[in-house]
C-alpha cells in the first residue's frame, strides 16, 4: 500500500509495511543522548591537572618510600568521588523525570488504533491527535475537527494555531483542543525538533570565578613545579646521603606547593549545598552551577513557566442586559456550563471558564457549533422547560457584528482597559433561530463580557523584588505579543516594564542596534530562538553575568549561551538537560534560596583559599630557599601533612560551613592572593628562620630535631593566620582553634603518635628559639600587614 492509499482510505500501515520501515531505519529514533553520559562524568573528574599532579608524586613515594608519607594521594580519591557521585546523582533525577514526562502516541494501522511509544513510529505512520498530546513527529494533516496546537516550545508564541487539513504539524509542539488525523512525514533526526535538541547534546560547564581562579592557581603551580622541583632534587641528591631519602625530600617540597584539599573542600561544600537544595525539589547538574546563580548580575526570565503558570483564570463577568437582572445571572452560568459541556473538544479558554462555573446545571443541547479559530465562536441550542434557546460565545468583534445598535451595551470601554491588560476577551450572546449551517443567528443580544488572563505566579513579584534589592537586573524575553508581556511585568511590578520591544523590528545583525535595544529594553516581545540567544550575547558583551530561565526547547540556543540556565518543570526533557538548575515543581521563590547557598559557599570558600594558597606560597618559599642553599629540605612528606591536616584541613572544612549571605563581587583570586602573599612569605620565612637556627652550631639540633622544631614553628604561626582568616572569632572558633592545639599537643606526648609522623624532641634553647622566632613573625606580621581585612568577599 502507498502513502497515498493510507492517506486515502485512513486505515495506516499493515504490520509488514511498519516492519519493512523500520528495517530501513525510517522510524523516530529520539536523540540518544541529551545530557552528560556516565563516561563523560567519569572522565572529567578523573582526568584533572590537579590529579595528575599529586598522582605522579604518589606513585615516586610508594616506589622508594612508605606509605604514611603519601597520605595526600587519598585527597584524590575522595575529591574525584565526590564529584562523580554528585553528578551521576543528578543525572539520574533528570532522568527519571524524562521518563516520566515521555509522551506516548497513538497510531493508527490496520484500521486499529493503539499507544506506542515516540521512537517506535514510523514514516507514513497514521497519527491520532486529541486534547493534551505531545506531538512527536512533523505530520501532514489529513482530517480535522478544530484542531489547535500550542507551538510556544518551538516558537515562543503562547497563542493557539489552527491546522486544517494539508497543514503541518510540528514535533515538539502540543494539541490543546480539537482532534485530526495526520501523516507522518519526517521522523527522528529529519524532524524539525531535533536541530533544536541536538544543540542540548554538547555539555557545558557552568561559568564559575572559584573554578577558573583555582585553575588559574594550579597552572602556576604547574609552571613553577617543573624549575622548583628541579632545582630541589638537584640540592637534595647533593645533600642527602641517599637517592631515596633526596626523592622523599623533594617531592615533600613538590606536594606543599599543591592546594591539594582546595578543590575537595569547594567540591564538598557545593555538594552540601546541592544535597540541601534536593530538599527543596531543586536538581542541580553542576556542582559550580550553585556558586555561578550567586554571581549573576542579570536575570533573564520567560513569561509563560516563570511568571505565570501557563494556565489562564477568569477575571470578571460582566453582566449585560437581561442577564443582569433576577435570575439571569444563573442562566449565563448554566449556559457557560452547558457550552462547556456540548463542545466535544473544547479549547482552553471554554475549559478555563467552564472551571469557574464548576457544579452549575446544564441543559441538554439539541444543536452544537464547536468552537473554531477561523469562526471565532462556539455556539449550541438548549431545551429547558418547553423551550429551545441559542446562546453563543466568541471574540465580541465577530458577535457585535449581530446586535441591533439600539440594544448595543456600552462596553467598549471595557474592551479597550482589558486589552490594554493583555487579557483575553470573549462575549456571551443569546440569539434568535438555530444554528443552521453553523452560521451565526442573524440577530444576538449580549448577555456577558467575561475577561480572563493568564495566572501569574504567586511568587513572581517576591522572587523578582528580592533580585532587584539583590543589584540583579531583571528583562523578560517571550515569544508573546510585547503588550502582553508588558502588562504582565507590571502586574509584578517590574521597573521598566513599559520600555518594551517587539524583536521583529530589531536587526540583531547589527550589533550596535542590538545592543543599544538591549540596554534600553526590559520587555521583549515576539523574540525568535536566535535572537534570544543574541540578547543574551548582547548583555555579556556589556559585560553582564547572564541567568535566563526557560522551558521550550527554543530556549536551548540561550541557555547553553547563558553564564547559567534554570528550566521549570514544565520543560522539555531536552530543555532540562541542557539547564544547570532545574525546579522540579517549578516554584520559582526557590531561587533566592539557591543564591543564598551559592553566597554562603563563596563567602567561605574565600577564605578557605586563601588558607590554602597561604600554604602554596610558603612551600614555594622552602623550595626556592633550600634549593639555592643546599639544606636538607626540612620536613617530611608525612610532616607536611600533619601541619595540613591540624593548620589547614580541618580547619577549612569547619569553615566551608560558615552561614553567610552577603552579595558577592568579582575579583575572588586577587582579594585571596591580597591576603595568601604576604602570609605565606612570613609563615615560610619564621619557619625557615626556626629550621636554620636548629640546624646551626648554636642549636645543635640533629636532622629529625630540626625538622621536628619546624614543625612546631609552622604549625604555630599556622594557627596564628587561621585566626585572621576567623575573625571576628565566636565560641565556636575558639573550641576549634584549641581542639587542633589540643591534637597537636597529643602528637608530640604520645610516643606511637610521635614516632608514626618521625618527630623527636627538640633541645629546650631549640624550642625557646623556636616560639621566640614565631613570637617575631607575628610582630611582624601586625607591622607590616596590620589588622587590615583582605577578604571580604561582600
Amino acid at each position: 500500500m502507498t502513502t497515498t492509499d493510507a492517506a486515502s482510505e485512513l486505515r495506516g500501515l499493515s504490520a509488514a509495511e511498519v516492519d519493512e520501515r523500520v528495517a530501513l531505519g525510517r522510524v523516530n529514533a529520539q536523540p540518544s543522548q541529551t545530557s552528560r553520559t556516565y563516561s563523560g562524568i567519569i572522565r572529567a573528574n578523573v582526568l584533572t591537572r590537579f590529579n595528575l599532579i599529586l598522582s605522579i608524586m604518589a606513585v615516586v613515594v610508594l616506589s622508594v618510600g612508605e606509605l604514611p608519607d603519601a597520605l595526600f594521594a587519598l585527597v584524590v580519591v575522595a575529591n574525584t568521588s565526590i564529584g562523580i557521585v554528585q553528578e551521576v546523582r543528578a543525572k539520574r533525577t533528570l532522568d527519571r523525570v524524562r521518563l516520566l514526562v515521555s509522551p506516548v502516541v497513538t497510531v493508527r494501522r490496520d484500521s486499529r488504533s493503539f499507544e506506542v511509544p515516540p521512537d517506535e513510529v514510523v514514516l507514513d505512520d497514521l497519527i491520532e491527535f486529541g486534547a493534551g498530546d505531545q506531538v512527536a513527529v512533523d505530520a501532514e494533516m489529513l482530517e480535522g475537527d478544530g484542531l489547535e496546537v500550542d507551538e510556544s516550545a518551538l516558537t515562543g508564541e503562547s497563542d493557539p494555531v489552527v491546522k486544517l487539513p494539508g497543514d503541518e504539524v510540528l514535533s515538539g509542539s502540543v494539541v490543546i483542543s480539537g482532534g485530526g488525523v495526520g501523516i507522518a512525514r519526517r521522523v527522528g533526526e529529519d524532524a524539525g525538533i531535533y536541530r533544536l535538541v541536538e544543540q542540548a547534546k554538547a555539555f557545558e560547564l557552568a561559568t564559575s570565578e572559584l573554578r577558573s581562579g583555582i585553575d588559574q592557581v594550579l597552572r602556576i603551580v604547574g609552571w613553577l613545579i617543573v624549575p622548583l622541583g628541579a632545582l630541589l632534587l638537584w640540592s637534595q641528591l647533593r645533600s642527602n646521603d641517599s637517592v631515596d631519602d633526596a626523592l622523599i625530600s623533594a617531592v615533600a617540597g613538590v606536594i606543599g606547593l599543591v592546594p591539594q584539599g582546595l578543590i575537595l573542600l569547594v567540591s564538598m561544600a557545593l555538594a552540601v549545598a546541592v544535597i540541601r537544595l534536593s530538599k527543596d525539589h531543586v536538581v542541580v547538574q553542576e556542582l559550580h552551577a550553585v556558586e555561578g546563580l550567586a554571581r549573576i548580575t542579570m536575570f533573564c526570565v520567560d513569561k509563560t513557566g516563570t511568571l505565570t503558570t501557563g494556565s489562564m483564570q477568569v477575571d470578571s463577568m460582566e453582566r449585560l442586559g437581561e442577564a443582569a437582572e433576577g435570575d439571569g445571572a444563573v442562566d449565563v452560568r448554566r449556559a457557560l456550563a452547558s457550552l462547556a459541556l456540548a463542545d466535544p473538544n473544547p479549547n482552553r479558554t471554554l475549559r478555563v471558564i467552564a472551571d469557574s462555573v464548576e457544579g452549575a446545571e446544564t441543559w441538554t443541547a439539541i444543536g452544537v457549533v464547536p468552537f473554531s479559530s477561523a469562526r471565532k465562536w462556539s455556539g449550541a441550542m438548549f431545551r429547558s422547560g418547553g423551550e429551545d434557546t441559542t446562546w453563543v460565545l466568541g471574540a465580541p468583534e465577530i458577535l457585535l457584528e449581530r446586535v441591533e445598535p439600539e440594544e448595543r451595551p456600552p462596553i467598549d470601554a471595557l474592551i479597550e482597559r482589558a486589552t490594554l491588560r493583555a487579557q483575553r476577551v470573549v462575549l456571551l450572546a443569546t440569539g434568535d433561530g438555530d444554528l443552521a449551517d453553523q452560521a451565526l443567528p442573524p440577530r444576538l443580544a449580549p448577555r456577558s463580557l467575561i475577561t480572563l488572563s493568564e495566572q501569574v505566579r504567586d511568587d513572581a513579584a517576591e522572587t523578582m523584588a528580592y533580585f532587584r534589592q539583590q543589584g540583579v537586573t531583571v528583562k523578560v524575553i517571550s515569544g508573546d505579543h510585547p503588550a502582553t508581556v508588558s502588562a504582565v511585568a507590571e502586574h509584578i511590578e517590574l521597573p521598566g516594564a513599559d520600555r518594551c520591544v517587539d524583536m521583529r523590528t530589531v536587526d540583531i545583525d547589527d550589533r550596535d542596534v542590538l545592543d543599544a535595544v538591549v540596554a534600553e529594553s526590559v520587555v521583549f516581545g515576539r523574540v525568535l530562538p536566535e535572537q534570544k540567544r543574541a540578547i543574551v550575547e548582547s548583555l555579556q558583551r556589556a559585560g553582564e553575568r547572564v541567568a535566563m530561565t526557560g522551558d521550550g526547547v527554543n530556549d536551548i540556543p540561550a541557555l547553553k549561551r547563558a553564564d547559567i540556565g534554570v528550566a521549570v518543570d514544565t520543560a522539555t526533557p531536552a530543555t532540562k538537560a541542557v539547564s544547570q538548575l532545574v525546579l522540579l515543581d517549578g516554584r520559582f521563590d526557590r531561587m533566592p534560596n539557591v543564591v543564598g547557598e551559592g553566597r554562603r559557599v563563596i563567602y567561605n570558600m574565600e577564605r578557605v583559599s586563601a588558607l590554602f594558597l597561604t600554604k602554596t606560597v610558603y612551600a614555594a618559599l622552602f623550595a626556592l630557599a633550600i634549593g639555592l642553599s643546599g639544606s636538607v629540605f626540612p620536613f617530611l612528606p608525612r610532616q607536611m601533612s600533619l601541619v595540613s591536616e591540624l593548620t589547614i584541613g580541618i580547619p577549612a572544612f569547619a569553615l566551608s560551613f560558615r552561614s553567610a549571605d552577603a552579595p558577592c563581587r568579582p575579583g575572588y583570586l586577587e582579594r585571596v592572593l591580597r591576603f595568601a602573599v604576604p602570609a605565606g612569605v612570613v609563615t615560610g620565612s619564621v619557619t625557615l628562620v626556626a629550621y636554620w637556627l636548629a640546624r646551626s652550631d648554636f642549636g645543635g639540633a640533629t636532622l629529625d630535631q630540626s625538622r621536628s622544631a619546624s614543625t612546631l614553628a609552622l604549625v604555630l604561626f599556622g594557627f596564628w593566620i587561621l585566626t585572621m582568616l576567623m575573625r571576628p572569632i565566636d565560641r565556636l572558633d575558639l573550641g576549634l582553634l584549641l581542639a587542633m592545639l589540643a591534637a597537636f599537643a597529643l602528637v608530640l606526648m604520645i610516643e606511637p603518635l610521635r614516632d608514626f609522623y618521625l618527630l623527636e624532641r627538640p633541645p629546650a634553647k631549640v624550642v625557646a628559639t623556636t616560639l621566640g622566632t614565631v613570637a617575631l613573625g607575628i610582630g611582624a606580621w601586625a607591622l607590616v600587614v596590620g589588622s587590615r581585612r583582605h577578604i571580604n568577599p561582600g
